[in-house]
């Protein structure tokens, strides 16, 4: 039987910022940081955190084959995008690290398994309603896609709303609550 291994991939503040954007599959980890990359196994475990201040678990995951000598893929199992864990005290560089069977289960003991990639989901509505002047329906539709790949997850606000509760619809940039009211801005 295969021993696991446990590792520790360290993303730069800017790659964190780009994978709450999507619903990624998986996670690509690129560049040379860490003595990981050429030890690292198909199935064996990885803590995902971020460079941020302070440092922050964002997900756990299965290491997938390699795609070459500089990138290696991540499956995610769990993702914690909402609510991040701090985990002061960690201070490697970006990329692949070595982790001990104990330290892995203390960073990932705080995860609930609501978290995973496979649990339950709810049913929600998310829109996206913009104002377009166009000469036709199919024009309008062109600049609509125009318009939502110009701002993107960054600045358009998406409305969401649980199944059955309309009423309970929230603005939501970048997977964060917004607050769209304008007589709120006093």
């Amino acid at each position: 039987m295969r021993e696991e291994r446990h590792w520790l991939a360290v993303v730069s503040e800017d790659t964190y910022a780009s994978e709450r954007l999507y619903a990624f599959e998986s996670l690509v980890l690129t560049g040379s940081g860490g003595d990981g990359r050429r030890v690292a196994r198909s199935g064996d475990l990885v803590a995902l955190v971020a460079a941020t201040d302070p440092l922050v678990l964002f997900g756990l995951g299965r290491m997938r084959a390699a795609l070459d000598d500089s990138e290696l893929r991540i499956r995610y199992t769990h993702r914690l995008f909402d609510e991040p864990v701090p985990v002061p005290g960690l201070g490697p560089e970006p990329g692949l690290h070595p982790l001990s069977f104990e330290e892995y289960e203390r960073l990932a003991s705080g995860v609930s398994a609501n978290r995973r990639t496979d649990a339950d989901k709810s049913e929600w509505f998310v829109s996206v309603a913009l104002p377009i002047e166009a000469p036709t329906p199919a024009e309008a539709v062109r600049e609509f896609w125009t318009f939502v790949d110009k701002l993107g997850p960054r600045e358009l606000p998406a409305f969401v709303w649980p199944r059955g509760d309309e009423l309970a619809m929230q603005a939501y940039v970048l997977g964060d609550e917004t607050n769209l009211d304008p007589e709120d801005d006093d």
